[in-house]
Formats: structure tokens, C-alpha cells, sequence
């Protein structure tokens, strides 16, 4: 096949990327870099060779597979330098928290195959929505750069990437079977069609159970992923992917210092509270693990398109859509009647009082629950043009467009005579819903949020000389908010709204100084737009401006066949940090609280050693600084110069391992500096060290259609250390201060790190 000019334009300027091993697996940024797998099956797979001129870091499949089996794609970064990763668990499907370069997981852009998965409201990032791990070809982060054309507008710096794995040309099914600790079973198998008629297409479908490590209630989760390529001999190429993900889970509760001190598995009650009330009558009181619910389902369509118009240009189109409905809540409502209808919208004349339900004899009656449910639909696409003018430059121009629509809403739902709800579906049938006496649906919140976004972008990769190349590039960005909010418990009906625009400058420039040493720099401008609760919170939310970032990088990489290592010294400043909190009304604002400084320095190593034995390597430093005090309630708190809450200092990450083909195994060290719970930085979590092991036995035989059987055996906190591995919820100041009669004090809520676990798979090809 003829390789045609733009393929040697790309390749030269580090553009293609992922597309040499996933070509229809959109990552969603530029200027990616070249990628080379360091060792082919004897290395570790934690780090490969990049070529693009800022911090990036790759973990392959081969190193997604040594791993916890049902660890989702950030659990699987926890060793990637600059990351901090803290989940409830090691099943993939609960909740966690993560860092990078000391910016929270709301400030990361992450994309799966080129469509952004952020949520669209608050930019939170939840497990359910990365699909099966055992689908992905790579993960990869770029630590401090949200990409010039990365589909984001919620990422203040960093992005981090899903890339799935390709169908296959042959006709083939891989099965694989996984039993653990806490009841934890995984039954996955995917079946690819090889070629058929130009298309290579894989179905694979997963079902996920366990009981929580801690507490009770199970966690269930289903999945059905479809990948579909087609490509021709000229290297036009149209991929289809589908994703779809539904969970009944059971959630974990995060615990205080105090908690956790007194309970190492604090966790809601297993069992139904009761209280007497006056009259003798029993009724439901306290917390109750069967309101603790998280049900969630989605689903994540894309489509991307690439056509050689010619030699020169490149057309590439992906249009996506995204759709999903869930939520959750954490415990049961009680005491809804006419003193709960602040917004005055509602006529609760045929609900009794808090006392009557109380007192006549039936044990739920007065108490409900009350999820936070969310609705989103997101249709988008990106277009985009890559011409390569001649061999020295490469013009890449684009536009990336978006309208998301967003229903949040805290429906009533009755209990069960057990204390269940009588639907974790909460919109599902209405029948199951408080009515007031007029039939209207009771809320205790009703938003409707449409957010139409777009992005230009304009970019320029110039070859200057064999050894030095430079890139720079500049988009706009436009972001709308619509705000309908419809009424509540609480609100009175308005349709609050708010816009942002900025233009945002990018460049880099790399050297290469011979074949085994490189250096670059590289600096970007990154925005953020308020979450839309800036349109609904109280006081002057709305006013909130956008967070504004500037990232700067300088690194360092030396690469050979046996060895890579890599070096990176970043500062990366923003302005308007925003905080959601509350004011002394109890009612919720978007406080912005000013500047911080990231700054810090990142190293990574790893390569291969005599007998067929391995090494990992990486190490975060990371100085998270507050330059405000922060004053709230009418009372300043000295947070000027304190490190963010919820950012270790210093994380080291060590790993040996031994793979001669047939036989694997490693041992990881993942060691973890104190964290802050509090701006304040008043109380602390202490630093912790813990192992884990990974062995394997890849059976060199094939018997009865049974192909590359691998047995698996993953062992995670070795040591089964009792730790707290992160911060959950981070408040203002966890010491009281006062000021004219007024106080101030929130206790921090921590994720506790699971106890010891176990994964034995088995998986074959047939």
C-alpha cells in the first residue's frame, strides 16, 4: 500500500500517535507523540517511549492486565507519576477519589475514545462510566495540559485518555472468569467476527457482583460494550464503538477521623434504627444501609470517521452521544408536611405531621427516600482538518461543538415495610413518588440545564530541523449556561443563565540532542467553567468567574531499548479556584477563593534486567499551595500558604518484576505522604505503604479449540494494612475559629483502604 505523504508528515511530527496501534480510537487531543513500547512482553508496561513535547505517561495493556482484573481505567493509574488515586474498593464499580498535579478529579479532563465523560453539571468522574477494563488497548494521562483540542470545558489542566482496544481480523472469542474476595465474581466474554465485507467488529458482554468489603449490601453491575471498524486499503477508516453500563449498588459511607479511630470499617448500620415515640408507637429513625443506594445506568455512543481527501489533507469527523440516568442517597427524608414548603409552590395539606406519622403505629410511615437523581443527554462532535502544507509544517484546523441537557431532581419515594425503598428507580414510576394534594410530584430540587459548547481550534506543528520541533496553537472557547429551574420544596421557578469565552494560547517546542537524550518545554492556558450550580446556589454564584490556569513544563527523557527515564519540573498557577459550600443559612454558594500554585517536580523509570526481570519506577512532588486566606461566615481563616486538602507531597511508586513469557510476576510498593483533610491544614491522615502482588501463568498449550489459556492471580494490600488512603470531602477548617461571637468547624470525611483482597481469573481464546 502506497504511504502517502501525510502519514510521513504525522509520523514525523508526533501527531499520529495512538492512531499507529488503535487508528480509530480518537484520543481527543493533539500533538500526542510518537508512542514505542519500550520492551515487547518482558517489560513492565508501565511506561512506554513518548516523543511529544510535554509530560505524558502510558500504561499499556499489558500492564492493564497484571493488575486488579475489575480495576476500572483510573484505578489502573494509581503508579503513573503526578496521579493519586483513592478508591472505596478494588471491584471497579464504586466510588473514588483521584489527584493530578494537585488538582482534583473535577478539574481533569478525562475522555473514553475521544468522547469527554466528565459530567456535564459538576465535572465529576464516576467508575460507571470507563467501561470493562479488559476492552482497553492503553490508558494514558498528560499531567498538566488539557489538550488544545481536547473536547473539554470543566478541565483546568491534565487530561487523561481511554483508548479501546481494536476487533481483531480473525473470527475469535476470549472468555475470562474472575473470583475474589468479599463474594466477588466477574464473568466477561467477547466474541470478534473478523472480517466481514471491509468490517472487523467485537460484542462483549460482562457481569460484575460482589458483597462491600465493609458494611452491608451487594455491589451488581452489567455491561455490553460493541466495537465496529471499517477500514480500505487508502486509510480511510470509520470506527463505531457503543458502550452500555447498569449498576445496583449499595454505597459505601466515607467516615470523620474520629469515626474511623473508633471503627476501622465504619460504615451506615446494617440494621433498621427504631425510636418510641410519645404515645409508645415505634418508628423508623437513624441510618439504614438500604437507602444507601447508587443506581446507575449509561450509555456512550461514538463514531469517528477519517478520509484522505487527498495526499495532503486528512478529514477527521466523530460525532458521539451520551445518555444516562441514576443517582443515589445516603439515607432516608423524614418530616415532610407544610413547614418543609420554603419554595411555596407545593400544597402539602394531605400529608401529616411529623408527630402523627410518628405516633400511628406504622414503623415507615412520614419517612422517604430521597435520591439526587440526574438525567443527561449530550450529543457532540468534533471535526477537524490536518494539511500538510510540505514537510516541514502540518496545519491542523477544527471545531468541537456540544449540547448537553442536564435534569437533576430529589423526588420523595416511599419505603418498603422493611425500610427498602419501594423503587431505587426513582423516575422510573411515578406511582412510588410523593404527590401533594394537588398530584404534582413533590421535589427538593427541580433544574434543567442545556450547556451549548463549542471550540475553534488552530494549530501548527513546524519541523525546523531534523532534531527540533516546534508546535504552537490557540482555540476559543464558548460556553453557555441555561438555567430552568422549575420549582421545588425550596425554590421559587427562574431561568437564571451565564456565558464565558477566552481565547486559549498553546506551544512546545522539543529537541532532540542525539538518539537517546531529549528535552522540551511546553506552556498552555486552560479554563474552567463554573459548575452549573453556580445558576442555583444562593448569594452571587453566578457571578463566579471561570477558573483560568497556566501551565508550564520542562522535561527531560533519555531512551534506549533496555532503559527509559524521564524527568519533568512543572509550576502550574490558577486563578479562581472554586469551592462549593455553604453559607450560614445553610444554603449552598460557589465561593471563589482565589490563587493557587502547583508546582513540583515528576520522575519515571523503567526498563529490563538480566533474567528476564523488570523495574518500575516513579516519584511525585508535589507542593500545593494556597495564596489566600479564606474568610467565610464572617470569619477569615489562615489558609495563605497551606497545601490544598486532599494532596499528598510526596508519592513513590516501586516495582520489580519477572516475565519470561510463560511465567510472570511482580511485587508494587505504593507509598503515599500524609494528606490534609482541611484547608486549614489543621488535621491530617498519616502516610501509608502498601504492597501488592501480581502472578501469573500464561499455559504454552493449546487442547480442545482452547487458545493462550492464562491463569491470574492478584493479591492487593499484601500486608493487610489498616489505612486511609484519601480524603473524601474536604471542608474549610476542621479546628474551631471565632470571631465576634461567631464559630467555625466541619469535620473532613476520609475513604478507607480495603483490607486485604484477592482475584484469582482464568481466561482463554477459543
Amino acid at each position: 500500500m502506497k504511504i502517502r505523504k501525510i502519514y510521513l508528515v504525522l509520523l514525523g511530527t508526533g501527531m499520529m500517535g495512538g492512531a499507529v496501534n488503535a487508528l480509530a480510537a480518537d484520543t481527543g487531543t493533539v500533538d500526542v507523540g510518537k508512542v514505542t513500547v519500550i520492551a515487547k512482553s518482558k517489560d513492565s508496561g508501565q511506561m512506554v517511549q513518548e516523543d511529544a513535547a510535554k509530560a505524558r505517561s502510558t500504561v499499556t495493556h499489558d500492564a492493564l492486565v497484571k493488575q486488579t482484573g475489575t480495576a476500572n481505567g483510573i484505578d489502573k493509574l494509581k503508579y503513573t507519576p503526578g496521579v493519586s488515586v483513592a478508591s472505596n474498593d478494588e471491584t471497579g464499580l464504586s466510588g473514588f477519589k483521584f489527584t493530578m498535579r494537585g488538582m482534583s478529579g473535577d478539574q481533569i479532563g478525562v475522555t473514553m475514545d475521544g468522547v469527554p465523560v466528565n459530567d456535564s453539571g459538576n465535572y465529576a468522574m464516576y467508575p460507571n462510566l470507563l467501561g470493562d477494563p479488559e476492552n482497553l488497548e492503553e490508558v494514558f494521562a498528560t499531567q498538566g495540559t488539557s489538550d488544545n483540542d481536547a473536547p473539554h470545558i470543566g478541565s483546568s489542566g491534565g487530561n487523561i485518555g481511554l483508548v479501546s482496544l481494536r476487533p481483531t481480523k480473525k473470527f475469535g472469542v476470549f472468555a475470562k472468569q474472575i473470583f475474589g474476595s468479599n463474594d466477588l465474581t466477574k464473568t466477561f466474554l467477547r466474541l470478534n467476527t473478523g472480517n466481514i465485507n471491509g468490517f472487523q467488529n467485537y460484542i462483549s458482554m460482562s457481569h460484575t457482583e460482589a458483597d462491600k468489603w465493609k458494611g452491608a449490601g451487594k455491589l451488581k453491575a452489567n455491561k455490553v460494550e460493541l466495537n465496529s471498524l471499517w477500514q480500505n486499503d487508502g486509510g480511510d477508516s470509520v470506527s463505531t464503538i457503543i458502550k452500555w453500563h447498569k449498576q445496583e449498588n449499595i454505597a459505601y459511607v466515607t467516615p470523620t477521623l474520629a469515626q474511623y479511630q473508633k471503627d476501622h470499617k465504619f460504615d451506615i448500620s446494617s440494621k433498621m434504627q427504631t425510636c418510641k415515640a410519645g404515645n409508645g408507637a415505634t418508628y423508623m429513625c437513624g441510618s439504614y444501609y438500604k437507602e444507601s443506594q447508587n443506581p446507575f445506568e449509561n450509555i456512550t455512543a461514538s463514531m469517528t470517521s477519517r478520509f484522505h481527501l487527498n495526499d495532503s489533507l486528512l478529514l477527521t469527523i466523530a460525532p458521539y452521544y451520551y445518555v444516562s440516568n441514576g443517582g443515589g442517597a445516603g439515607s432516608y427524608v423524614q418530616n415532610l408536611n407544610n413547614s418543609s414548603n420554603k419554595g411555596g409552590i407545593y400544597d402539602l395539606s394531605n400529608l401529616n405531621s411529623r408527630t402523627d406519622y410518628q405516633q400511628d403505629g406504622v414503623l415507615t410511615s412520614g419517612s422517604y427516600y430521597r435520591p439526587s437523581w440526574t438525567e443527561t443527554w449530550r450529543p457532540g462532535i468534533t471535526t477537524k482538518l490536518d494539511w500538510a502544507i510540505n514537510e516541514e509544517h502540518n496545519l491542523q484546523v477544527g471545531y468541537w461543538y456540544e449540547r448537553a441537557r442536564q435534569r437533576q431532581s430529589k423526588p420523595y419515594v416511599t419505603l418498603n415495610s422493611d425500610g427498602s425503598p419501594s423503587t431505587i428507580w426513582a423516575n422510573y414510576d411515578g406511582s412510588h413518588q410523593v404527590k401533594d394534594a394537588n398530584g404534582n410530584t413533590v421535589q427538593g430540587r427541580n433544574y434543567f440545564t442545556v450547556t451549548p459548547a463549542q471550540k475553534l481550534f488552530l494549530n501548527d506543528t513546524w519541523n525546523a530541523t531534523a532534531d527540533l520541533t516546534l508546535f504552537g496553537g490557540i482555540s476559543y472557547s464558548h460556553v453557555q449556561r441555561e438555567g430552568h429551574n422549575r420549582g421545588s420544596l425550596y425554590d421559587q421557578p427562574s431561568n437564571p443563565s451565564a456565558s464565558y469565552s477566552r481565547f486559549l494560547p498553546t506551544g512546545n517546542v522539543k529537541y532532540q540532542i542525539n538518539n537517546k537524550n531529549s528535552v522540551f518545554y511546553n506552556i498552555s492556558e486552560n479554563m474552567r467553567t463554573p459548575q452549573n450550580y453556580a445558576l442555583y446556589n444562593a448569594g452571587d454564584s453566578i457571578s463566579t468567574k471561570p477558573e483560568i490556569s497556566w501551565n508550564n513544563e520542562l522535561g527531560w527523557r533519555y531512551q534506549t531499548e533496555m532503559t527509559s527515564m524521564s524527568a519533568t519540573i512543572y509550576h502550574l498557577a490558577f486563578n479562581n479556584r472554586q469551592v462549593s459550600t455553604k453559607n450560614s443559612s445553610n444554603e449552598y454558594i460557589l465561593k471563589n477563593i482565589g490563587k493557587v500554585v502547583n508546582s513540583g517536580i515528576e520522575l519515571e523509570l523503567g526498563g529490563k534486567l538480566p533474567y528476564q526481570f523488570n523495574y518500575y519506577a516513579s516519584y511525585s512532588y508535589t507542593k500545593s499551595e494556597q495564596k489566600n486566606n479564606i474568610t467565610t461566615e464572617g470569619i477569615t481563616l489562615p489558609t495563605k500558604g497551606k497545601q490544598v486538602a486532599g494532596v499528598p507531597k510526596n508519592i513513590l511508586n516501586l516495582i520489580l518484576g519477572y516475565d519470561n513469557g510463560t511465567y510472570y510476576g511482580s511485587l508494587a510498593d505504593h507509598m503515599v505522604g500524609k494528606q490534609y483533610g482541611d484547608m486549614t491544614n489543621d488535621q491530617s491522615i498519616p502516610g501509608f505503604s502498601v504492597f501488592d502482588l501480581s502472578l501469573g501463568y500464561r499455559i504454552p498449550y493449546t487442547f480442545m479449540g482452547v487458545k493462550k489459556p492464562v491463569v491470574r492471580l492478584t493479591v492487593n494490600n499484601l500486608f493487610n494494612k489498616n489505612y486511609l488512603s484519601g480524603v473524601d470531602s474536604t471542608t474549610f477548617a476542621s479546628k474551631k475559629y471565632s470571631n465576634n461571637g461567631k464559630s467555625f468547624s466541619s469535620a473532613p470525611q476520609y475513604l478507607i483502604g480495603e483490607q486485604r483482597s484477592l482475584e484469582l481469573s482464568f481466561e482463554a481464546s477459543f
